[in-house]
């Protein structure tokens, strides 16, 4: 079956995908909390209490998230040099391995 509505592929752009400047970027989740900070200071209401403490919630949570990020990426990339130094140690040893046994055959 089909349909009339037109097929739309948008490419995977959204609202929020757009470069962002690293400076920004870094300093979002601190904006956050200050920005919190000062509705929850500066405002009096109910509602102001609340949007303040989404704020500072979502700026802990976007730096909480940020670093174990990056924790588990320099974890997996310690892994992997570690993982491709014993792969290279092996290689190594296999090779004078090799050339040790082909000299036996040649004394013999």
């Amino acid at each position: 079956m089909s349909s009339n509505m037109p097929e739309t592929n948008t490419g995977g752009c959204h609202v929020f995908d757009f470069h962002k400047p690293e400076w920004l970027y870094e300093a979002l989740p601190y904006v956050y909390v200050i920005a919190g900070a000062a509705t929850i200071a500066n405002l009096g209401s109910i509602l102001s209490l609340a949007s303040g403490i989404l704020l500072i919630s979502a700026g802990v949570f976007i730096w909480w998230m940020r670093r174990s990020y990056r924790q588990d990426n320099k974890r997996v990339a310690i892994d992997r040099r570690a993982a491709e130094r014993r792969s290279a140690d092996r290689m190594e040893l296999n090779r004078r391995n090799l050339v040790r046994r082909q000299a036996e055959r040649r004394g013999r």
